[in-house]
């Protein structure tokens, strides 16, 4: 079964703990059914899996990929790369989030989980994922959901402006500098979370337009 959501999750868990009400109020009556009661016990050992694991749930609906592709893609990649790419990527989230929280000024570090070569992409996570960061209630997931919003733009720089707004000059320059980044690295990029459900990138050569045209 295919969950995708946190609610998908929990409907799932809910059917399963009716189901085990049901077969248990059955074997009281029928104490005797063998079979039914095997049935009962795996589907049973089947719902504490998915009550123990919906945290983990959790932490997989908020991983972020930053995936990078290209035929003049620096291989190796090497750390200093890696390590500024994760930083641009972090710190423009970080000025979304003071963009759409201006009262708040919201800074955290999201983690490296993991890097895969061939097409690089680099998974991060939230510290303690949270059932707001699901929700995108969070500052933190608020300010990256902003990044695929400024990403869905493409090269139009107008729209791009738009975005940002009135008091957008910092994540302006934030995410200019991300972009910068992957035009070093000669890639198409593409970022996405919640399991890849959402999901948006940039060619190239649109990373470059924007470089060249948005003016400061």
């Amino acid at each position: 079964m295919k969950l995708e959501t946190i609610e998908d999750y929990d409907n799932y868990l809910d059917e399963l703990e009716a189901d085990l009400r049901d077969i248990g109020d059955y074997l009281k009556d029928h104490p005797e059914k063998q079979g039914t009661r095997g049935n009962y016990e795996t589907l049973k050992y089947l719902y504490e899996i998915y009550k123990n694991n919906r945290k983990k749930f959790i932490q997989n609906l908020n991983e972020i990929n930053l995936k990078l592709v290209g035929n003049n893609l620096r291989i190796p990649l090497s750390i200093e790369n890696m390590y500024s790419l994760g930083n641009k990527l972090n710190y423009t989230k970080n000025k979304m989030t003071n963009l759409l929280e201006i009262s708040f000024n919201f800074n955290e570090d999201l983690l490296v989980e993991e890097i895969s070569k061939g097409s690089y992409n680099i998974k991060f996570s939230f510290p303690n994922p949270t059932e707001d960061d699901i929700l995108r209630k969070s500052p933190r997931k608020k300010g990256l959901m902003k990044i695929f919003d400024f990403i869905n733009c493409g090269d139009d720089i107008e729209k791009i402006k738009k975005e940002a707004g009135t008091d957008g000059r910092e994540a302006l320059i934030a995410y200019k500098d991300f972009l910068a980044e992957i035009v070093k690295n000669e890639a198409d990029f593409t970022l996405d979370t919640e399991m890849g459900t959402v999901k948006a990138g940039l060619t190239l050569q649109q990373c470059k337009n924007i470089c060249e045209n948005l003016n400061i």
